[in-house]
């Protein structure tokens, strides 16, 4: 392929380059919570005419002080040689148990919000993997993080809602 040649192939593209792709249509169920490029960063959820159930995840407040071995006595496991890792290990089990989505939006906790799973296993699986804006299940688990922030709600589309006490 020749110099012209390659300045031909890469004009024949449907955006010109650095072209920044929007999508607007949830819009309005989001505001800007601070700085932020492109995608969902800076966003909050305002709540209205939010589509879904909210469920609430709160991690016992004694276990933001504990280390890893003494959060593994807490859910009656031995510790290993290597706890964070075997947390990490049983983290990611129990995610992949929890009848969600593989993403939900991270909303406002609220006490009205209902407590489906109330064991500590199930808030760390959610809160070691979430941001302030969305929770992923592939997502490496931050524990540090699920520690600091205690509680969060997910927003579960209704195609799951009907699912959440299967396990």
């Amino acid at each position: 392929m020749t110099g012209t040649d390659r300045g031909t192939l890469l004009h024949n593209m449907s955006a010109p380059p650095k072209s920044v792709v929007k999508y607007s249509g949830l819009a309005d169920l989001a505001i800007a919570a601070g700085p932020g490029g492109s995608g969902g960063a800076g966003m909050k959820v305002t709540g209205k005419g939010v589509f879904g159930t909210p469920v609430r995840f709160v991690l016992p407040a004694d276990l933001a002080e504990k280390s890893f071995a003494d959060i593994l006595r807490h859910l009656e496991v031995d510790p290993s040689s290597d706890p964070k890792r075997q947390l990490i290990g049983l983290i990611n089990a129990r995610a992949n148990e929890l009848p969600l989505p593989d993403a939900c939006v991270v909303i406002p906790a609220a006490e009205a919000h209902e407590l489906v799973w109330a064991d500590a296993l199930s808030a760390l699986s959610i809160l070691s993997k979430c941001s302030d804006c969305i929770w992923l299940r592939a997502k490496d688990p931050a524990l540090k993080a699920a520690l600091v922030r205690q509680q969060a709600s997910l927003l579960v589309p209704p195609l799951f809602a009907g699912r959440l006490r299967e396990t």
